[in-house]
């Protein structure tokens, strides 16, 4: 399978051998409270979304999810992975996490618990936040859950629709794919022609 990243033109370092970003990544698509959740139910085996690597299996599906948030497409260059070794990598049935199902669905389950308890007190509403924090590690969460039972009664039910990590079905070939870069791998940036549109 070959894996494709649009990145600036400005940015684009030909040879330049990149490697695992040393952060945790934020989603900027994926409401927090969906992204706590799919971290939590993250089987061992399978790459962590914030410390990955996005790619597309077309430079076309690269480019357009590049330009997705309004940059001019002009300004991006669609480019050809290549890795020191191929890494373990999950694809999506869709062509971006933000479209995935259980975006909605998990809202609407939390949603759904939270209704009666809007007139709580701030101080039992608290108790809450730690789903709604960007970027709770699983051990964080598990930790507050053990504090309050009314976080964990919401984050058990709501982790029943989990549905992200176990693909129902033949994977198309649009989905978006991504991947953690082991500590002695890395990979290199490609330019490809052009994409001509008519």
């Amino acid at each position: 399978m070959q894996f494709f990243r649009a990145v600036p033109t400005a940015q684009y370092q030909p040879g330049v051998m990149l490697r695992r970003h040393p952060g945790r990544r934020l989603p900027s698509n994926i409401p927090y409270m969906v992204d706590n959740l799919w971290e939590l139910t993250r089987p061992p085996e399978r790459p962590s979304r914030r410390h990955a690597v996005y790619a597309s299996p077309t430079a076309e599906l690269a480019l357009m999810y590049a330009v997705a948030g309004g940059a001019e497409r002009s300004g991006y260059l669609a480019c050809a992975m290549r890795f020191i070794t191929t890494p373990a990598f999950m694809q999506l049935s869709v062509e971006d996490a933000k479209l995935h199902p259980d975006v909605l669905v998990l809202q609407q389950c939390v949603n759904r618990q939270l209704g009666s308890w809007s007139a709580l007190p701030l101080a039992r509403k608290r108790e809450l936040a730690p789903l709604f924090i960007p970027g709770v590690t699983r051990a964080e969460l598990l930790e507050a859950m053990e504090e309050s039972a009314l976080l964990a009664e919401v984050v058990r039910e709501a982790a029943k629709h989990v549905r992200f990590w176990w693909p129902q079905g033949a994977v198309a070939e649009t989905g978006e794919l991504f991947f953690e870069i082991d500590d002695d791998n890395a990979y290199t940036l490609e330019a490809v022609a052009p994409i001509i549109t008519l």
